[in-house]
């Protein structure tokens, strides 16, 4: 696989999650955070049955804690979502960016090249202008928490994700942290919540389709981090809320003020930097990690 299709790869996987924002919000209208997750996990789980056979003791190694971080950041990412408004809740999640090349110094002692930098700071700049975090007058409360929290164990992800992938099949180390989510999602939605689905034909249409998403999409993540850096990838990842806010503005109707087209420009413009430096070196082994 080239680094162009490496690249291509994870820009599909933002543009799924970008595009399945609403669609998320849906169902958490009509269920708890943990008990759609189980539900969601659970069945991207039994999709890939037939994996499991082949995985081996290092996969479950690796695979566990990587799904329990996973679902970590997912519990956090669904409470804060169900709190606070979208804008908001996406410019905080975007915390992650920045935070992708602090965590590749400490882990791997590399330092960022201006490019890093200079794309970082980009990315950044344009979640603040296209999500409007100013534009909320609600106080700083548990669904802020939760999502800057949730950008933090995204980052973690990114950048773990980035020294293991080499050494396993993705399919595997996916297939075990499915059951890692599933597990601890259903543990959560039976001490933290009182466990509520709503069986319509919205949650049962959106819950497989979901689930066979994140079979396609987190695998394809990676598939993806096998050649491309965590630090181009974060900035890949923040394309996210540009994606979300057109899909808003396609189906909803909801118009974007001169701000925040200016903002998602910038962040495709620091994403078109990041992508076009040609094949990198991949982020080195550290077992450690």
């Amino acid at each position: 696989m080239t680094h162009r299709r490496a690249v291509l790869i994870l820009l599909g996987c933002t543009f799924v999650w970008g595009a399945s924002f609403t669609l998320n919000k849906m169902v958490l209208d009509r269920a708890t955070p943990l008990a759609y997750m189980t539900a969601r996990f659970g069945c991207s789980a039994l999709l890939l049955a037939l994996v499991y056979r082949r995985t081996r003791a290092a996969d479950w190694r690796i695979g566990l804690p990587l799904g329990a971080l996973f679902a970590v950041q997912l519990a956090l990412f669904v409470v804060g979502l169900e709190r606070i408004d979208a804008g908001r809740a996406a410019f905080l999640f975007s915390f992650q960016t920045p935070l992708v090349p602090v965590l590749v110094l400490a882990a791997h002692r590399q330092r960022p090249t201006r490019r890093d930098l200079l794309t970082v700071g980009l990315a950044t700049l344009g979640a603040w202008w296209l999500t409007r975090p100013v534009g909320s007058t609600a106080g700083f409360g548990i669904g802020d928490l939760a999502m800057i929290a949730s950008g933090a164990c995204a980052a973690g992800y990114v950048v773990i994700a980035g020294s293991v992938t080499g050494r396993h099949e993705p399919l595997n180390l996916l297939a075990v942290q499915f059951v890692a989510m599933t597990v601890l999602a259903g543990m959560g939605s039976l001490t933290l919540e009182q466990p509520r689905i709503e069986w319509s034909l919205v949650t049962l249409a959106l819950i497989p389709f979901l689930a066979l998403s994140s079979v396609a999409t987190f695998g394809g993540q990676l598939v993806g981090q096998r050649l491309v850096r965590p630090t181009e990838a974060a900035v890949l990842y923040a394309l996210e809320p540009l994606v979300a806010a057109g899909t808003a503005f396609v189906s909803l109707g909801d118009r974007l003020a001169p701000t925040q087209w200016l903002g998602g420009f910038t962040i495709l413009a620091a994403s078109l930097i990041a992508s076009g430096r040609g094949a990198p070196t991949a982020a080195p082994a550290n077992p450690a990690v």
